[in-house]
């Protein structure tokens, strides 16, 4: 939400750019089709931070590119969307409202570009069309990147009305995979309907989004080609990800066959999951014949930028190393593979994850679909925690009989469940008996249809026990457009308001319809400690003065400011003395901080007592029909209580019986571990 007296930069010189924010999306379109060659879109201000660091580049260090991208004659940057939206409020203490504000002024001729999933925006849920079109009506930016996980362009109807009519430029993209169904046929298809949407091709660009980066050279070039046979006006754009170690020959295969325009990110951010160099594809296209519309001596000089603040986010890259050309099998994507690797290394289990991404690979054979948000975090969730499942209860040898039994029924059985024997059978009807809710959701089409049909019946017998063919009955073919109802908006802007303590704005209340929680967790942030985001650089955001005499500088407001660490006081009952010069006025600040007590664990034991499933955070106690529990309402079984969050998916915890809540033993945000105790219900 950006104030008169935030932080403002000056606004940066004219560049040579072929685009520019205000031209209509019919303009843009011609325009790269006029163009010499191709040209490019940097994700590094987006997708190269989510693929390799966790999301975790501050806005502070990005900013130093946005004079540079303003000269280099990019296509667009990708500065926005994605889990970078929803990490910059919960982490980074960031709004995305205020990037966005500001690199206008400092990048006034690049396209501004986002990534959004259709139906699930920028949060993990389906929304009702009059939240999409109040969220997509509210931001401003210039470029849509919308694709589905399901490949059901039927989702993305409400985006692409708003967007098109906003006059900006759509950019749909075909989820892509290898898979045995992932043929030229079947994504033809997806073109098709996507063509059909938008009422031709002469306003949109059609992205080609390899999330995994699984498309060999060969099978790029075809795909490309077999569009461009059918639709010879069509311009592509190749999203890729280099994690097997095949991005740059990728690209040029791309742009050989008729893509104009590739993904890139400044070779100092490169890694193992991000996108290729730009330096890198430039030279190679070049050499190849293929021109590049870039000036590369800016291009050098925003690499340089990056060498200079890259050393602050070593903590935040991925401690699985290496390239993966692994990856084509168990299709881990970029930008799932560090948070993934973070929640593994916490929850003690990262030793599994050979096996995890093994029990992936045979998993996505079972369930097809594409494994992008929120399809990763699905496959992720429930496949780690079956092999959590088999670990905990038989060891490192039932992990291994868990991988034998799955590999049996797809590789020598073709799936084929008649022939399995009869114990097999019956362990692989328990082997979604924990599954997350929102894999149950999967089956159950509340997301939208499957790419090429449902799985077998035993899969919902596995996952929904005696319910699984009422469950089928239930199952839905409609898109989330055609079946959720509006949200009552004013309701909800209210309870913000009641939340913060006055009225919100419109960005802080799109942030709330997207992350209720975190936004109102950053909104009092905020309140709090005001711009101290956008103006400390990066060590001392993450570490703070350290030793005394240690001094920051900064600018807030267009002043200059000094903080000097002059010395901690020893702690006495509880607080200490903090003494700082600032502008060199001597202040001395008081702070709580109590010792940090160790604090039992309750476990459930008991018969009345109701557990987390698995380990995570504390998202709701109650259900949104109800709404927040308290101690003596009456619940029935099967009822929603309670609701963890854990990589981003919701995981419904149910009343096993009817009774009345006697206690409640955990607070909204928790953190807690699989087995704890989160309520006591007494039977009624």
């Amino acid at each position: 939400m950006p104030r008169k007296n935030q932080p403002q930069p000056a606004a940066a010189p004219e560049s040579f750019a072929f685009v520019r924010p205000g031209m209509s999306a019919r303009e843009i379109v011609q325009a790269v089709r006029d163009l010499d060659g191709v040209c490019l879109t940097s994700v590094s201000m987006r997708d190269a931070g989510q693929s390799d660091f966790k999301n975790r580049h501050r806005f502070y260090d990005l900013q130093t590119l946005a004079p540079t991208f303003n000269e280099m004659g990019l296509f667009s940057a990708e500065c926005h969307g994605g889990a970078r939206w929803h990490v910059g409020i919960m982490n980074r203490r960031e709004s995305p409202f205020e990037e966005v504000q500001m690199l206008r002024r400092m990048m006034p001729n690049v396209l501004l570009q986002t990534l959004i999933r259709e139906t699930n925006l920028w949060g993990y849920r389906p929304y009702p069309k009059n939240v999409i079109e109040y969220a997509v009506s509210n931001v401003d930016i210039d470029v849509w990147r919308c694709f589905s996980f399901l490949n059901d362009v039927r989702n993305m109807r409400t985006v692409a009305e708003t967007v098109m009519k906003r006059g900006r430029l759509l950019e749909p993209a075909i989820s892509f995979t290898v898979a045995d169904w992932a043929t030229d046929a079947y994504y033809l298809s997806v073109v098709r309907d996507i063509v059909a949407l938008c009422g031709g091709v002469d306003e949109i660009i059609l992205c080609i989004k390899d999330m995994a980066g699984v498309g060999n050279p060969a099978r790029i070039s075809q795909l490309v080609s077999t569009i461009k046979q059918h639709y010879p006006e069509l311009v592509i754009h190749y999203h890729r990800h280099i994690t097997d170690g095949l991005g740059i020959p990728a690209l040029l295969a791309a742009a050989q066959a008729g893509a104009k325009i590739v993904d890139v990110q400044e070779d100092a951010l490169v890694r193992f999951y991000g996108h290729p160099p730009i330096l890198g594809v430039q030279a190679y296209f070049e050499e190849s014949g293929i021109h590049v519309h870039l000036n590369r001596p800016a291009a050098e000089t925003a690499n340089e930028k990056v060498r200079e603040w890259i050393s602050h986010y070593e903590w935040a890259e991925s401690p699985f190393k290496g390239y993966d050309h692994g990856v084509t099998k168990h299709r881990m994507p970029g930008g799932a593979f560090p948070s993934s690797f973070e929640q593994a290394e916490k929850g003690g289990f990262f030793h599994l994850m050979p096996a995890i991404l093994r029990v992936m690979s045979l998993y996505n054979q079972i369930v097809c679909y594409f494994d992008v948000t929120p399809g990763s975090q699905v496959t992720w969730v429930t496949c780690s925690g079956i092999v959590n499942r088999y670990a905990k209860e038989q060891g490192e040898a039932g992990v291994k009989r868990l991988i034998a039994l799955l590999s049996k029924f797809v590789e020598e059985c073709a799936q084929d469940f008649s022939a399995m024997n009869e114990a097999e059978q019956a362990e692989m009807l328990q082997l979604f008996r924990s599954a997350p809710g929102d894999f149950k959701n999967l089956l159950t089409g509340n997301y939208g249809k499957l790419p090429v049909g449902w799985p077998a019946d035993w899969v919902y017998q596995s996952t929904f026990g005696d319910e699984w063919q009422a469950k089928i009955a239930g199952r839905t073919e409609e898109s989330p457009l055609e079946t959720l109802a509006d949200d009552d908006l004013g309701k909800l802007r209210l309870t913000l308001a009641d939340a913060i303590g006055r009225n919100p704005s419109d960005e802080e209340f799109v942030l709330y319809l997207m992350h209720p929680k975190d936004a109102i967790s950053f909104i009092e942030f905020r309140e709090k400690y005001g711009y101290a985001p956008l103006a400390l650089p990066t060590d001392v955001w993450r570490n703070g003065l350290q030793r005394t005499g240690q001094k920051v500088d900064f600018m807030l407001d267009g002043k200059p400011y000094c903080i000097e660490l002059v010395s901690v006081g020893a702690e006495h009952e509880g607080m200490i003395h903090v003494v700082l010069k600032v502008n060199n006025v001597t202040r001395v600040y008081p702070v709580a901080t109590p010792r940090a007590k160790a604090t039992e664990v309750r476990m459930a034991k008991g018969p009345n007592d109701v557990g987390a499933t698995i380990n995570g955070n504390v998202w709701r106690i109650g259900n949104p029909k109800r709404g927040a529990l308290h101690v003596g309402d009456v619940v029935h079984k099967g009822e929603e209580v309670a609701n963890l969050e854990a990589m981003k998916m919701e995981n419904a915890i149910i009343a096993p019986f009817t009774g009345k809540v006697a206690e409640i033993c955990v607070k909204l945000n928790d953190i807690v571990q699989e087995g704890q105790l989160l309520l006591v219900i007494e039977k009624e």
